[in-house]
């Protein structure tokens, strides 16, 4: 404990967090136990996976957040570790860890650092509440035992006396039941909360309205609409669901308000290769499941402890690197050999071959992507005010603005722009744009309908693809581009660090994410210059 002294949080404070823990992770698998031995359909399964999260957070506890697993450990026990890290890596659960140790102390502020520490007593607690899981109702048996033993004979007809402490006998602690929350119980209601605070984390609009889809495909295929309701058979039950609706599912305006057996007789009439969400689809609406999940019992919700719907994730067939390829050198010099980049019929039929090349949105939009592995939404919904100059050198801010937001708080960064770009006349687009006062950096990208960025583009994308590279493309998108700029600077041997700020990743480890500072641009600009670019 003399040790903690040097992070502020006094060894009191220390104690009285860790014993929290410890309180809260043996309730929960005290009340996994009782439920087991109740009504368990298989408890031999039950015991297996508790024996994979004794695992999963004593491999955490010892080699750390972001270490392998040993060779030939089990992959529920690797599931166990990758559900754990995401968790505690994760905004959220440090907004959650700071708020309840600020409750249990009165603190009105936790430093970075003290955080780390919490975290680390986080981790130590959950390892030491499972080390003993097998035990958890020994305490039960014990009292029984003591009982028993001064139980009256049938015979005799004795009236037993009271127990005392003499029978050295301790009566468990019962925990009281708090208050219910005045809080709608309500999936959507739910999710909407959620969704409020991860905005004020800056994660992007669209990865919210994923959450928003979430709850409306679950509701539809459950009819369950109290997140207190739900039951580990209904998960599996909107699993094997979710195996039976169309591919299409959700992307017809016409979906939201069919009924589940509008689906499935639509469903019936597709062919098997029409049928069915991906592994990774399915494997994030579990991944939602149990986000609201948690999200509702922190607000005080009482769930059903057995829950736990990252049991009913898929094993996914395909490396998550196999899944899209990346562009290569000779790819990239066909692409921009298309019409788009060396001349158009017209700017409404700018695929077509002619005589004039159109500097617009689509000109710009897929070279940035080239030299900079930004996303979709992060160029098509640039603003005039986001190229800036640092240290007189050209770059492009990437920050939330009106105009869109940002995927993760990560993703806000400063990139230089590549010469190339520049000596194609990107900052005289940039000049242009700015006298001419638009809010949009690239005005023909945005939908006129929605006004949405970057939607139509992924169709614009596709035609362009599939036009200059044929067959040989199917495995190609606008990620491609992403993969391709990660790639090209491992092979050219740039640092990691650099990397990570080029593209917008976190860092590895709590350390790197809290104390490490962005790249300076002009440490970033021989990698960008790098990357190749042949217009």
């Amino acid at each position: 404990m003399d040790d903690i002294i040097r992070t502020e949080i006094t060894p009191e404070e220390a104690h009285a967090w860790l014993s929290v823990v410890i309180r809260r992770e043996r309730g929960k698998i005290e009340k996994l136990q009782m439920l087991r031995r109740f009504d368990s359909d298989d408890p031999q399964d039950d015991a297996r996976h508790d024996d994979a999260a004794r695992r999963a957070w004593a491999h955490l506890a010892q080699a750390g957040l972001h270490s392998h697993a040993p060779e030939g450990t089990p992959d529920l026990v690797l599931s166990n570790i990758e559900l754990f890290r995401r968790d505690l890596t994760s905004e959220s659960r440090r907004r959650i860890v700071a708020r309840d140790f600020k409750d249990l102390t009165g603190r009105e502020t936790v430093s970075a650092f003290e955080l780390v520490t919490l975290m680390n007593l986080l981790i130590s607690g959950k390892r030491a509440a499972w080390a003993g899981h097998e035990a958890a109702l020994e305490p039960m048996e014990t009292l029984a035992d003591a009982l028993s033993s001064q139980a009256p004979s049938a015979l005799l007809g004795r009236t037993p006396s009271a127990p005392t402490a003499s029978a050295n006998c301790e009566v468990p602690h019962v925990l009281s039941t708090p208050p219910p929350p005045r809080l709608d119980p309500s999936i959507p209601a739910v999710i909407e909360r959620l969704i409020a605070m991860k905005r004020e984390e800056g994660i992007e609009e669209k990865t919210l309205r994923q959450y928003r889809s979430f709850g409306e495909l679950f509701t539809l295929l459950s009819g369950i609409t109290d997140i207190r309701e739900i039951r580990q058979t209904d998960a599996t039950a909107f699993r094997a669901a979710l195996q039976k609706i169309p591919k299409s599912w959700g992307k017809s305006p016409s979906d939201r308000d069919a009924s589940r057996a509008e689906v499935m007789s639509r469903a019936a009439t597709l062919p098997p290769d029409k049928i069915g969400l991906s592994t990774g689809t399915i494997n994030r609406h579990l991944d939602h499941l149990s986000q609201v999940a948690s999200w509702a019992a922190d607000e005080g919700f009482t769930l059903d402890p057995r829950l736990d719907p990252s049991k009913l994730r898929r094993k996914e067939t395909v490396r998550e690197s196999d899944k899209k390829d990346a562009f290569t050198p000779a790819q990239l010099d066909q692409l921009f050999s298309g019409p788009v980049w060396t001349g158009s019929e017209s700017e409404y039929y700018q695929t077509r071959p002619g005589k004039r090349v159109y500097r617009n949105g689509l000109y710009w939009w897929l070279m940035i992507a080239a030299v900079t592995g930004a996303r979709r939404e992060e160029i098509s919904g640039l603003t005039p005010d986001e190229i800036i100059e640092v240290d007189g050198i050209p770059c492009i801010s990437i920050v939330e603005t009106e105009q869109r937001r940002i995927k993760t708080l990560s993703s806000r960064r400063i990139v230089p722009i590549h010469s190339r770009l520049i000596a194609l006349g990107f900052l005289d687009h940039v000049a242009k744009i700015q006298r001419d006062g638009h809010p949009d950096l690239f005005p023909d990208l945005r939908e006129p309908k929605s006004g949405k960025h970057g939607r139509k583009l992924g169709r614009r994308m596709r035609q362009i693809i599939d036009d200059t590279l044929g067959l040989e493309s199917a495995a190609l998108s606008f990620q491609s581009f992403r993969h391709y700029v990660q790639n090209a600077l491992e092979q050219a041997e740039v640092n990691d660090k650099i990397i990570r700020d080029i593209v917008g990743h976190e860092g590895r480890d709590v350390h790197e994410k809290v104390y490490h500072k962005p790249t300076p641009p002009a440490l970033m600009r021989p990698a960008i210059e790098a990357l190749h670019l042949r217009v």
